[in-house]
């Protein structure tokens, strides 16, 4: 069960405000059970924004930005990309059909006395077959020729008037060939590289995807309590500019009865316009909060008239004891930036592998082997009786096998081929420096590791501090608050009875102003500091109901 479960972030309606809770010991740091409710968070039923602006909840901030952010769009198009490149470096060992046709002709005619066995011949073929690279590094292909040929044979080789024979050959020739690396080139881990690279770009790809979803939930998470806290600020302006007209009424009418200076008057309208501009920045300030946040949630600002938003969710905070050793492993062992660099790390080893292998000799193996079957006609012969025959594509066939298997082996008529080449690079610079190169490589990343462990240590044990203290800061804030408004009401008190002057009531409206500011910005630090840390530790994402892109 995750630690973070522990602090409710609550989106249904607020509950009524508790009576303020017994003083809470030093030693602990448990907080009253809903802070909120304690220092006024919730803007008032009549609240009226500025500008034209939209209630939205949280949870409906977070799924308009999932769908509709661009940089996650663009990350997902990322993460295609990766995918596609594995399919493209699993296609380099696809099998391969290879097929084609071949024709010749030709006419060699028998010249005055030109000795001539062959006066023309013609010949049609054809060849199909299969070949692979194989994942270790070498190449397999299987490839069947088939032609038939037919040459005019002269009768008479020194008579050019004795006429010619033609006769017919038939062929049909398997070849069988396998070439493969010895040395450099050579192994499952070297042939494979490229998709095993490709697929680590995946994981990277996705990796990055989760960084960006992280950090955008982080970061709207923030701007949503940050245009939370400038409606409230705005609304506190506004009571403050309310409370100080009620304090204008009350001086004028003690001036008008002569009980006052109408200079007091005049210090009380001065401080109610130093008021009303306090009420405009906070208006500029919400509008510029309201576009960060419409911002990170992908939307066009085009043509588009409401601009604002009002946020419906209250944050009920009810802070935790935080373990800083079990946050600081959390966060090591699931962060996806950490995830990432060591990502990187086994993409590099994986070069090192081949640029290590590509130091060796080339030394490669090739070999053939093709039977054939052949038939061919057979001229007549007059003194032998011999009629002759014809060949075909049968008997070609046939013509594979011996009919003496014992004494002749299997196969009648076939060829055999191997060779072996080296090439020996002497001095091998190039080779030598890629792979010097890929092992600096492997160590600059991670040293980049080990600098972002560094970072993501320090900005858990930051978040877990800032925690700690928005804690104990709202915990004295609400005591403050409830105080400030008794000190105001007291001295307005004293005031109508002549006992108070107008500085003195000012004085106190500023500091339930000050104590008020102090409560919402201790919350919504608290709020942030936890954005942050479940940022850092990789359970964002959960935390507020999102999938894992």
């Amino acid at each position: 069960m995750l630690l973070l479960t522990t602090l409710a972030i609550a989106l249904a309606p607020e509950p009524e405000p508790a009576p303020a809770p017994a003083p809470v010991p030093p030693e602990t740091t448990v907080a009253p059970a809903d802070v909120g409710a304690g220092i006024d968070a919730r803007l008032p039923a009549d609240y009226v924004p500025p500008f034209p602006s939209d209630t939205l909840e949280l949870s409906q901030v977070l799924e308009f930005a999932v769908r509709d952010n661009i940089d996650l769009r663009s990350n997902a198009i990322d993460t295609d990309i990766s995918e596609a490149n594995v399919l493209a470096a699993q296609g380099a060992y696809d099998l391969l059909l290879t097929a084609g046709i071949t024709g010749s002709a030709s006419k060699t005619p028998q010249r005055g006395s030109q000795f001539t066995i062959a006066t023309g011949a013609r010949s049609l073929g054809a060849w199909a077959g299969f070949s692979r690279r194989l994942e270790t590094g070498g190449n397999i292909s299987l490839r069947l020729d088939i032609s038939r040929g037919q040459q005019d044979q002269a009768a008479n080789f020194l008579n050019a008037n004795a006429g010619s024979t033609t006769l017919s050959t038939y062929r049909i020739s398997p070849t069988l060939t396998l070439t493969h690396p010895l040395l450099k080139g050579a192994g499952l881990k070297v042939g494979r590289a490229e998709i095993n690279k490709a697929k680590i770009a995946v994981s990277q790809a996705e990796a990055t995807r989760v960084v960006t979803a992280q950090n955008l939930i982080r970061d709207l998470v923030s701007a949503y309590w940050d245009v939370l806290a400038a409606h409230r600020d705005l609304q506190n302006k506004r009571n403050s500019v309310g409370l100080a007209g009620k304090q204008l009424e009350r001086t004028k009418a003690l001036v008008a009865a002569g009980r006052s200076s109408p200079v007091d008057a005049k210090a009380v309208e001065q401080a109610l316009a130093a008021r009303e501009s306090d009420v405009i920045n906070a208006e500029n300030t919400l509008l510029d909060r309201s576009v960060t946040l419409r911002t990170l949630m992908g939307e066009h600002f085009d043509g588009k008239d409401t601009l604002g938003v009002v946020p419906a969710t209250d944050p009920i905070v009810r802070p935790r004891a935080i373990n800083v050793s079990d946050e600081l492993d959390r966060a090591l062992a699931q962060n996806p930036q950490v995830r990432q660099l060591e990502l990187s790390i086994a993409s590099g080893r994986i070069d090192e592998l081949v640029a290590a292998n590509a130091r060796l000799p080339q030394l490669d193996f090739s070999g053939t082997f093709q039977p054939t079957g052949r038939s061919t006609d057979t001229t007549s012969d007059g003194s032998t009786g011999d009629p002759g025959a014809e060949g075909n594509w049968g008997q070609a066939f046939k013509n594979f096998f011996n009919t003496d298997v014992a004494s002749n082996g299997l196969l009648a008529d076939w060829s055999v081929t191997g060779s072996l080449s080296l090439t020996w690079d002497v001095r091998n610079r190039t080779a030598r420096g890629r792979h010097e190169a890929s092992k600096l490589a492997i160590r600059k990343t991670e040293t980049q590791l080990e600098k972002t462990k560094q970072t993501v240590a320090a900005g858990v044990i930051r978040s877990a501090n800032g925690l700690r203290t928005a804690g104990k800061v709202m915990d004295v804030s609400e005591i403050s608050v409830e105080l400030a408004k008794e000190n105001l009401a007291a001295e307005q008190a004293r005031f109508d009875v002549g006992r108070s002057t107008n500085y003195d009531v000012l004085l106190r409206l500023d500091e339930l102003d000050k104590a008020q500011s102090q409560a919402l910005a201790a919350q919504i630090s608290y709020l942030k500091a936890l954005a942050q840390l479940q940022a850092l530790t990789g359970e964002i994402l959960p935390a507020y109901g999102i999938d894992t892109p």
